[in-house]
């Protein structure tokens, strides 16, 4: 089951930050190293550009969207939780952040409170991955269901 909803958050992040803009759209370029390299699954090499673009600006979302997946792909989901409630203190309204909080958290076997925040992904309305929000959605209640029905 962890595999399985690593592989959506993987997935999930692509709807989220692009690695292929380019810097000169005011991107942080350690910030689109980091991207390039968890793109391409080279986590190690991706890890300090992440670690250095959140340090230089802690407030951007991209950045803390980052290094949250970096984390989920290393399996350290309580440190991509722990980045994305903090994110959350400040960004509370972003429909990317309700979507990596909750598959985080789903990742992590809360999947009642996961579906809170996958609802809330609608009150973003610029957000325009909403139909992915929903799969990931579908998805961690059929993985809840199924533990729930496990003895």
């Amino acid at each position: 089951m962890r595999a399985a909803l690593l592989l959506i958050a993987v997935v999930l992040y692509g709807c989220t930050a692009n690695p292929e803009q380019s810097v000169s759209e005011g991107k942080d370029v350690r910030l689109q190293l980091g991207l390039a390299y968890l793109a391409q699954g080279k986590l190690q090499l991706a890890h300090p550009h992440l670690q250095t673009a959140l340090k230089n600006n802690p407030q951007s979302l991209d950045a803390n969207l980052a290094l949250g997946q970096w984390y989920l792909s290393t399996n350290d989901v309580d440190s991509a939780l722990s980045l994305y409630q903090q994110a959350l203190s400040w960004q509370p309204m972003s429909g990317a952040l309700y979507n990596n909080y909750a598959v985080a958290l789903c990742v992590a076997g809360d999947w009642k409170t996961a579906l809170t925040y996958f609802d809330k992904v609608r009150l973003d309305s610029k957000y325009s991955h909403h139909d992915r929000a929903r799969k990931n959605r579908a998805e961690c209640l059929a993985r809840g269901s199924h533990d729930a029905a496990q003895p």
